[in-house]
């Protein structure tokens, strides 16, 4: 992992041009779709989406509907819009319920996909009930690192400024970028991320642990077939078989 005082967040401009390379991961799903046709079908489990920062369920719409069509019972957060954690909405144990529910509803173990801030949230979910979580797979999330190395920072203190405690936030790193034992785990991360600094969307691998390197944008990530593809791969493993995604199609998806 890079350290963290050599780690320059996104600037302005890298999130406005960001926003113009979504349009191309958009189109990309028309040219690249085919890809889609080599993906394994699901076994129908569910899987709950959560929504990146200031967005909510109508973001990853597109995502669920694919996931469906793979043969997942996708299921929304239905939280509303993700503000992050703040001391006026206690977030994470809404999402515990949430979390539970789904659980208790499907009868088994649930997979979490999360993008940007939402596979933090993810992430520290599955620490707080591994026995409930089959796996996690985020997007362009800042699981390895401070929020401060991403292009929002400025924005969330300034919106949540009066909610947020340094101290506090700081031990939540800490929490953040340690492992979390017994769940599978992927981050999907790209060096053109115009938001998230593209050193803290990774995390130390391990043999339930990977990062997997794909060229999108931030915002456009949840359309890429690519993306979609090393999902459905993910997805795919029968619970309790994880394996890392090999280097062929690792290859494959750089190409």
């Amino acid at each position: 992992m890079h350290k963290q005082d050599v780690i320059k967040p996104p600037t302005k401009l890298d999130t406005a041009f960001d926003a113009l390379r979504a349009v191309k991961d958009i189109a990309s799903f028309v040219s690249e779709r085919s890809l889609l046709k080599r993906a394994p079908k699901g076994d129908g489990h569910t899987v709950m989406v959560l929504p990146g920062f200031l967005t909510s369920d109508p973001a990853t719409s597109f995502i669920r509907n694919r996931l469906r069509k793979l043969g997942y019972n996708a299921q929304p957060w239905r939280l509303g819009l993700n503000l992050g954690p703040t001391t006026s909405r206690d977030i994470e144990t809404l999402l515990l319920e949430r979390v539970k529910e789904l659980y208790v509803t499907s009868g088994h173990r649930i997979s979490l996909l999360g993008w940007s801030l939402g596979g933090v949230l993810a992430r520290e979910a599955a620490r707080r009930h591994p026995e409930m979580i089959r796996q996690v797979i985020t997007m362009a999330s800042p699981v390895g690192g401070s929020l401060e190395h991403t292009s929002l920072w400025d924005l969330y203190l300034n919106t949540f400024g009066r909610d947020v405690i340094r101290e506090e936030l700081e031990e939540k790193v800490k929490q953040i970028r340690q492992p979390v034992h017994g769940v599978p785990f992927t981050s999907i991360y790209t060096k053109e991320d115009g938001i998230v600094a593209w050193q803290i969307a990774q995390v130390e691998e391990s043999d339930l642990s990977q990062n997997v390197k794909i060229k999108a944008s931030h915002v456009g990530i949840i359309f890429n077939p690519r993306v979609l593809y090393v999902i459905a791969d993910r997805l795919a493993q029968p619970d309790g078989e994880w394996h890392r995604l090999d280097e062929s199609s690792q290859r494959l998806l750089l190409s």
